[in-house]
């Protein structure tokens, strides 16, 4: 039996979730999607999906905690996985625009570049294609080197609304992904402001400075594992700045300019 065996789950009302006590949160779909959240911004992209799982077995019908939990599939890889669940997903939400790009996103991850492009096709064609259908866009075009792709993210950011500093951490994920270091900076140092206690975005604004040739690099990945010790992506992350030359930082500088 794999992880993804404990993925299933029973319509909301097949299986109770326990009496809380006086005092104790309530434990819903809702109290479970925070959960997920916190852990996604913790990096913690393993317990996030956990999270967004027991959502759902309170909500069966909660789009958000089926995205979250497919976006989570993605980043640990699982990227057959992340599209049957997308699959899955759209037995209650047919041909919704976001769980057709998360079906873009994993099939790009998966080498399908064009799958990818298909599925992205598709999501953009639908109406209310939001900011999520931007950002797998975006990343489409960028595989296939097409400027254009720096103006979906422009898209996602003015399509966000309340989510904009998700998408905002996002957008400057994706730039760090494929060598944007200077679109992302801006976006990624904006994150941190918002969400000084996320050890992601910590993270990606360090990787981001570390190409930069940034002595901040150092600082900011140190922060990451601050917020969430021995962390192993921020910890190599940092043992290779350490081992960096100052003149090749220099020449990282000079270039980025």
């Amino acid at each position: 039996m794999n992880r993804f065996s404990s993925l299933e789950f029973e319509d909301a009302g097949g299986k109770r979730p326990r009496k809380s006590t006086p005092g104790e949160p309530v434990r819903d779909a809702m109290y479970f999607y925070r959960e997920a959240m916190g852990c996604y911004l913790a990096g913690d992209f393993e317990q996030a999906l956990r999270s967004y799982s027991r959502a759902l077995e309170r909500n069966s019908v909660f789009l958000e905690a089926w995205a979250g939990q497919i976006r989570m599939l993605i980043e640990l890889g699982e990227y057959p996985e992340a599209v049957i669940w997308a699959d899955k997903a759209m037995e209650a939400f047919p041909n919704h625009p976001e769980l057709i790009a998360a079906k873009a996103a994993a099939c790009l991850r998966d080498a399908k570049p064009e799958k990818a492009m298909g599925f992205s096709d598709f999501s953009i064609s639908q109406e209310n294609a939001g900011p999520w259908v931007w950002l797998a866009r975006a990343e489409v075009l960028m595989e296939r080197k097409s400027r254009i792709g720096q103006e979906c993210l422009s898209k996602a950011l003015l399509e966000a609304g309340e989510a904009v500093n998700l998408i905002r951490l996002e957008a400057g994920r994706i730039d760090v992904r494929y060598g944007h270091y200077s679109a992302a900076l801006e976006l990624l140092e904006k994150t941190v402001r918002v969400w000084p206690k996320s050890a992601l975005a910590w993270y990606e604004l360090g990787r981001c400075q570390a190409h930069l040739g940034f002595s901040e690099a150092k600082a900011a990945l140190e922060e990451a594992l601050r917020l969430r010790p021995n962390w192993r992506p921020a910890a190599a992350e940092l043992d290779r700045l350490k081992r960096t030359g100052p003149l090749k930082r220099a020449w990282r500088r000079f270039f980025a300019r």
